[in-house]
């Protein structure tokens, strides 16, 4: 018991290291539309351990982010910044986690699964953007421009959704292909070491 634990918490950072790396690839299309790759990372975790692990790979992720690599650093509105993401991972870790709970899995279900990941894409981009106007409130910054945006950030977060579901979908598949042989080859290595 004490060793999954410890698995599960070496696990977690590892995801919160991609979570970081994936976070600095962006790319730029035309000087309005950014796509980022830190969702695929919430997204697998989300859907291989559930909401609880998605969560707290999200909020400690998001929180290092934007601590140690946003302009802004530990402004007042931080937690406003490292909310969207942890919505984004509660919310596609509770869609696995129904699936799972009827002993089947949202990626056996594609239409679903890019739906969903295309849904909470949506949903986490117009709380970003009311975000965005509750910040510059906050902060004394114009918010006539955030409106603006918006249209922008919908078709961005949905192409963002349709390339994570795309990277995420393979990664679970051979993850869960290959955990079998990882669980055999630790259980052969705890035997010798008990021998």
């Amino acid at each position: 018991m004490g060793n999954k634990i410890i698995q599960r918490i070496c696990v977690n950072a590892i995801m919160i290291d991609l979570f970081l790396i994936l976070g600095f690839l962006r790319i730029r299309v035309g000087g309005f539309l950014e796509i980022g790759f830190g969702s695929i990372v919430i997204a697998f975790v989300a859907i291989l351990y559930g909401p609880v692990d998605a969560v707290i790979v999200a909020a400690l992720g998001e929180t290092i982010n934007q601590l140690f690599f946003s302009p802004y650093g530990a402004s007042p509105t931080l937690p406003l910044w490292v909310l969207p993401v942890v919505i984004r991972a509660l919310l596609i870790g509770l869609i696995a986690y129904r699936y799972k709970k009827k002993g089947d899995h949202v990626t056996n279900h594609i239409a679903i699964y890019y739906f969903s990941l295309m849904g909470v894409a949506l949903f986490v981009s117009g709380l970003d953007t009311g975000l965005l106007y509750l910040d510059g409130i906050i902060m004394h910054y114009p918010v006539s421009y955030t409106f603006v945006q918006t249209i922008v950030r919908f078709f961005s977060s949905q192409v963002t959704a349709v390339i994570c579901a795309s990277i995420t979908l393979p990664l679970y598949k051979g993850v869960m292909r290959a955990l079998p042989r990882l669980r055999k080859k630790d259980e052969e290595y705890e035997q010798k070491q008990k021998e």
